[in-house]
């Protein structure tokens, strides 16, 4: 089951959890055997071998989101995918598991969220590195004005009356994403696949922004085709940067924007 992006909370009486920014991961346990997925189906047991020694019932599918936390004890995502990239890195996990899916060889998709919480709650035993995420009934907006106060990702907002619908995207599940804003210079595009160099106003390096939408590409290129360029061997530098601004979740521990967006020109 995906999410639906929304701007703004929703005043409702909905389930609100907090958006953990880790990896979405799929625990199977049949046969005996605990087996790992991510959201693509690649299998990645090995990875994590210490949610496969655990007390959970036979039949049993589990969904969450897999994380390791930072000194703040914030999910810190790069941690996270260092730990998930290299078998030899040992940083601690913890699967923030939100729904089951199957339940003692029985699947509970059809039944409502609250009824698959409960189920949740009771089948969920003690173990170091698996624990239930914890959620409040509505005040999204007092939560959500939480999540900015302490930098952390965002919400997700839950209708209690859903059934669970495999790989589809719904809107009965929403994410409100904690964003930033910036305002920033466009220096040269990638000759291979889209992408274009970000720098601040004092020449900090911001990384490559990807999402643009079309409109704004052909603007773009349509401007650059009017400068004189430099090239390196996979960009093409222009002789006067584009002044724009950018949405983006984090900064990185390098210095990057964390999935830069283009909002909009500022020319």
């Amino acid at each position: 089951m995906l999410l639906h992006r929304i701007d703004a909370p929703l005043a409702n009486d909905w389930l609100t959890e907090l958006k953990f920014d880790g990896i979405r991961l799929i625990l199977s346990k049949h046969d005996g055997v605990t087996r790992l997925y991510t959201r693509h189906n690649t299998e990645v047991t090995n990875r994590f071998a210490e949610l496969c020694a655990n007390d959970l019932a036979d039949g049993t599918i589990l969904d969450g989101e897999l994380v390791v936390l930072n000194d703040k004890g914030h999910p810190d995502l790069e941690q996270m995918m260092a730990r998930f990239q290299s078998t030899k890195n040992k940083l601690p996990i913890q699967f923030v598991v939100f729904d089951i899916i199957k339940h003692k060889h029985v699947w509970m998709t059809t039944l409502p969220l609250s009824k698959r919480k409960q189920i949740l709650s009771e089948s969920l035993l003690p173990h170091p590195h698996m624990t239930e995420i914890r959620w409040i009934e509505g005040q999204a907006d007092a939560y959500y004005n939480a999540v900015r106060e302490k930098d952390l990702e965002g919400i997700v907002i839950k209708n209690p009356r859903s059934t669970y619908q495999v790989n589809k995207r719904t809107s009965d599940w929403l994410k409100v994403i904690n964003y930033k804003y910036a305002e920033g210079l466009i220096t040269a595009y990638r000759k291979a696949a889209f992408g274009l160099l970000l720098e601040g106003f004092e020449g900090q390096h911001w990384g490559i922004m990807e999402h643009m939408p079309i409109k704004a590409r052909r603007e773009f290129y349509e401007i650059a085709r009017r400068q004189h360029v430099s090239e390196s061997k996979k960009f093409v530098f222009l002789e006067t940067p584009l002044p724009c601004k950018i949405r983006y979740r984090h900064i990185t521990s390098k210095g990057y924007l964390h999935i830069p967006t283009f909002l909009d020109w500022l020319i």
